[in-house]
């Protein structure tokens, strides 16, 4: 689409000589901006975004001041880019700024199913008020991301920059911001913001807020963490413990959150707690594996309830005190009416009449697994209504259940089970998701990235 520049890049905005910017691929990977002016036949101003590949803006104007400072910035990008500030504690650079610009590399899904290239976008050289930049050491690769890529839900938009699973350090603070120091190490997960003043952010929940914004592919067509570097409102940025590492927090920011917020719900926030509650926790994978912990540390007696007995002896290693193969019909009806609460992370639609069935009289299966928006669900309402069941979903988590998610976990050394990749190998790490074969998270070595400058040098 052809869009206008901000005026930071160019002439007011709504002016005839407005420039107006297109963002596509180019045969090296990496974004192409391209600028054309009102009027045909005008001189053109070429200016060079960034040091890093070869993204451009091409400016064609009327005015010959317009064209001033497109060839002014022109002859000055290259010392621009080699001025920007450092954090003495900074391992790594920062994205450059080339005038009013700073110039973000990432990877992205061009369009619906596409694997991931090399590209560029850019924002404005500062951050905002109440925002932070941060420089991304570690994000992990969600399930999540594989349905936004292809699109599943029928709300991406692409250019797709995914990646909601980041942990990094602070490069940047705006204005307003007293919480962060550069070099810290903090946490963003799946939301970025919400209204604020509606009945569900009053009272906490603004996880569920109507006008919820997701890291990306929301309204804004904000970008993830598939990145060098994201700006975010520093309301949806968190701490990270000094006792988990890096790779442990970033899976944590999307699936521990996910099955630690109902848990909390229904064990820690009613009466008596978790103790002598019997939590079953439907799928040992990604989500899972996660929730048989959370739970048992919460002090719940746990079973890990999964197709087939395979993976009996590994969630008694993570914690779980008995183990339910589904498949197994003598075994289900043994197990029928004796769980208070039933944690679903699969995202199938099939079984809830037996998954219900095993719920004690106003027992609770609360469902986090999300099928593909077409699936629609069947269920037999007699055991349900006859029984005062019910079937609960939790999406997320509110932004005061993260920080305490984060802490449980260092407390309690939850830990998620991860596969390491280098970010070069993303598209690798994306289709080991995308088979359900990952055990049971992969996380992007953001680090090892060394992006290619102009001329062989390295950013």
């Amino acid at each position: 689409p052809m869009l206008p520049l901000p005026p930071w890049l160019g002439a007011p905005a709504g002016s005839a000589d407005t420039p107006r910017l297109h963002v596509g691929p180019s045969r090296s990977g990496v974004a192409r901006g391209i600028a054309a002016g009102a009027s045909a036949g005008v001189s053109t101003g070429r200016l060079a975004l960034t040091a890093a590949g070869t993204a451009t803006v091409c400016v064609s104007a009327a005015s010959s001041l317009l064209l001033h400072r497109v060839q002014r910035r022109r002859l000055r990008h290259r010392q621009r880019c080699q001025r920007v500030p450092r954090s003495a504690e900074m391992a790594q650079s920062v994205a450059p700024v080339v005038g009013s610009a700073k110039c973000i590399e990432c990877f992205a899904a061009l369009g619906p199913g596409q694997r991931l290239e090399r590209w560029t976008y850019v924002v404005e050289s500062s951050a905002g008020a109440d925002e932070v930049d941060v420089e991304i050491t570690h994000c992990g690769v969600c399930h999540s991301d594989i349905h936004q890529i292809d699109n599943a839900w029928g709300v991406a938009s692409f250019p797709l920059v995914p990646g909601h699973e980041i942990v990094g350090r602070v490069v940047a603070v705006g204005e307003g911001v007293g919480q962060f120091q550069i070099g810290e190490a903090v946490a963003i997960g799946v939301q970025r913001g919400s209204c604020g003043s509606c009945s569900c952010c009053l009272s906490g929940m603004d996880n569920v807020c109507a006008k919820i914004l997701k890291t990306y592919a929301g309204l804004g067509n904000d970008r993830g963490g598939f990145a060098k570097v994201i700006r975010f409102p520093s309301r949806w940025v968190f701490k990270c413990p000094s006792g988990l590492s890096a790779e442990h927090i970033a899976p944590l920011m999307c699936a521990g959150i996910t099955v630690f917020s109902p848990l909390k719900r229904f064990l820690l926030a009613v009466e008596g707690g978790a103790q002598g509650k019997r939590v079953g926790i439907i799928g040992i994978g990604g989500l899972g594996h996660l929730g048989v912990q959370f739970a048992a540390k919460m002090g719940a007696t746990v079973v890990a309830i999964s197709r087939t007995d395979a993976k009996a002896a590994e969630a008694r290693g993570l914690g779980a005190h008995d183990f339910l193969a589904s498949r197994d019909a003598e075994s289900m009806s043994a197990a029928a009416g004796t769980f208070d609460v039933l944690l679903n992370t699969v995202s199938s639609t099939e079984d809830l009449d037996a998954y219900v069935g095993l719920l004690k009289p106003r027992g609770v299966m609360a469902c986090v697994g999300l099928p593909e928006k077409t699936e629609k669900t069947r269920l037999f309402l007699h055991p349900l209504v006859l029984q005062e069941r019910t079937i609960s979903g939790s999406y997320l988590g509110p932004s005061a259940d993260y920080a305490e998610m984060l802490d449980f976990a260092c407390a309690h050394n939850i830990r998620p089970m991860v596969e390491l990749y280098p970010v070069a190998q993303i598209n690798d790490a994306i289709e080991r998701v995308r088979q359900n074969q990952a055990r049971y998270r992969c996380v992007l070595l953001m680090e090892e990235l060394h992006w290619p400058a102009r001329g062989g040098s390295k950013l």
